[in-house]
């Protein structure tokens, strides 16, 4: 296993208006995607209240939000008709020389929690996902909503791509509407452990279009090689640079859904990419799982399987 340095950030703020999802999954009822949508007032006095200083210091003093210990496995709470791995979504490359390629890809960052009086909580990691509206980052459902008897994380939010350290090379991107499944906020169910936060606009360009974006797969099966992106933060790690598990194979165990990784990731690391078919030149590839949880002896990390479902909540919030 190697592990390099790399470069993103994603930072996120507190203030929400919650907005009735009004698709449900396929086959399920009482499943339904819920989203959130940034407070109009909010938006309209960020350049007020967010100013660089405020956005270096939220950077500087944010906490890493610990990922959920393991405490078995998910429990196939449900079952999808398709077998069949597909991509629902190519890579982009950046025209020109905007992103650099390892050990800095510009699609990984940082994803900061901030409460509604603006005082940072914490951040996870995250990533940019190539959709039509070239807005997307996918995350862990955990770092959005807390999950059963909890609540929401943030209500302001801003995407950083490419950090490393306290450099911000592509600026900032606010966070427009994030969206997970009802099964996670009701009954923190780790096989809906992942979510997706759409991004507003930036002078007329998408963060897709500055950046670049990763693909995404689903239904590619257990026996995959992936790279694995995050931004651990307890030691060794610094938390403020990227590093990455190399080349490992995915596998599962008896009488669980997850998918496993032995890639030793720690606090911070949650919501970064599995990353298969990966080209290190362009460092792009396709997201097939995202940082859930790890065991209690830091050996092994865990993701939700990625099938369908993954497929049916992005094809709602794009």
């Amino acid at each position: 296993m190697r592990r390099a340095a790399l470069a993103v950030a994603v930072a996120l703020a507190a203030a929400v208006v919650v907005q009735p999802a009004g698709v449900a999954a396929p086959g399920v009822d009482d499943i339904e995607p819920v989203s959130v949508t940034a407070a109009a007032e909010l938006s309209a006095t960020r350049g007020e209240r967010w100013t660089d200083e405020r956005i270096a210091e939220a950077i500087r003093t944010a906490k890493p939000l610990a990922p959920p210990v393991n405490a078995g496995s998910a429990r196939r709470s449900r079952s999808t008709g398709q077998v069949e791995p597909r991509s629902i979504a190519e890579p982009a490359a950046v025209a020109g020389a905007g992103a650099s390629a390892l050990p800095a890809p510009a699609t990984h960052g940082r994803m900061y929690l901030v409460n509604p009086d603006g005082s940072t909580v914490a951040w996870c990691s995250a990533s940019v996902v190539n959709s039509g509206s070239r807005n997307l980052i996918s995350t862990a459902a955990h770092c959005i909503h807390s999950g059963e008897g909890g609540g929401w994380h943030f209500t302001e939010a801003f995407f950083v791509p490419q950090l490393h350290g306290t450099s911000r090379p592509h600026g900032i991107f606010w966070a427009q509407r994030w969206t997970v499944w009802s099964e996670w906020i009701d009954d923190s169910d780790f096989d809906y452990d992942y979510g997706f936060v759409n991004l507003a606009a930036r002078g007329g360009q998408n963060v897709v279009d500055v950046v670049g974006a990763n693909g995404l797969r689903v239904n590619a099966g257990y026996d995959q090689t992936v790279v694995v992106w995050g931004y651990p933060a307890e030691a060794p790690y610094p938390g403020d640079v990227p590093y990455y598990c190399d080349g490992l194979g995915t596998y599962s165990e008896w009488f669980t859904s997850d998918i496993y990784v032995d890639c030793a990731m720690t606090p911070g690391a949650s919501g970064g990419p599995w990353l298969v078919d990966y080209d290190y030149g362009s460092s792009l590839g396709y997201v097939n799982a995202i940082t859930s949880r790890v065991d209690e002896d830091r050996t092994y990390t865990l993701s939700s399987y990625f099938d369908e479902w993954v497929a049916e909540l992005y094809y709602y919030v794009d």
